[in-house]
């Protein structure tokens, strides 16, 4: 299910500008989710739904101007009938790049995807240390075998939001043998000031000098680029 569209972005697809397309519904519970409207059912319900032939006209409007498509969600994964569907159309249709954001927890949706060449560039979240995926709803061997079946076929990159209460230097030890392979690890500034979707957990915030300490730390435990984004 399609439930947001906006035209016009300069920082979801790096290196591009790109139109993004809001896929509803998502099977983690992460308590730092911000897109609450798009995660929880109750409210995923008074969402009016945008059909495929509304985004492509839009695209198409901007075609001159965008140089990419991103698909986010929610989790797009969770829909893949209507997400292969939408990323043909949009290769026959407008020709451009596709770039899917996704919590890496439907494998064998994106081997399929891959498979028939309709994915240029992933974007993949690490939440977590492994050991606490199961608080977000979540299984890391899932995440693991993602990236073992992107691995070679396309671009990509994992995105991890700083989060005092799920990410430390300690997570991140954990989670950097899994960050090989990777155009670049982007370390995101949690949005405290947002909706979460558990209020009522202290989630903490970074400062940015914090974030920097994270940035330098990680750097020193893999051989991949990181990148400070909205700090």
């Amino acid at each position: 299910m399609i439930k947001g569209f906006r035209g016009t972005s300069l920082v979801d697809y790096p290196g591009k500008i790109s139109a993004v397309i809001f896929f509803g519904g998502c099977n983690f519970r992460c308590p730092f989710c911000y897109n609450v409207d798009l995660v929880l059912p109750e409210r995923l319900k008074d969402i009016p739904e945008i059909g495929i032939d509304e985004v492509l006209a839009e695209i198409q409007k901007r075609k001159g101007f965008i140089s990419g498509v991103v698909i986010t969600g929610g989790e797009p994964t969770l829909h893949p009938r209507l997400l292969r569907s939408l990323m043909e159309r949009i290769k026959a249709e407008v020709s451009l790049p596709i770039k899917l954001d996704t919590n890496g927890s439907k494998p064998e949706v994106i081997k399929s995807l891959l498979k028939e060449n309709l994915v240029n560039f992933i974007a993949i979240d690490f939440k977590a240390a492994p050991e606490r995926y199961p608080e977000l709803r979540g299984n890391f061997a899932q995440i693991e075998e993602t990236l073992s079946v992107i691995a070679g076929h396309v671009p990509f990159e994992i995105r991890i939001t700083a989060v005092p209460y799920f990410i430390s230097h300690n997570e991140l030890e954990k989670l950097a043998p899994f960050m090989e392979g990777a155009e670049r690890v982007a370390i995101q500034r949690f949005m405290n000031e947002y909706e979460k979707l558990n209020p009522e957990i202290d989630l903490g915030a970074y400062s940015p000098e914090e974030l920097k300490s994270l940035k330098v730390f990680l750097e020193g435990k893999v051989n991949v680029p990181v990148v400070l984004r909205n700090v």
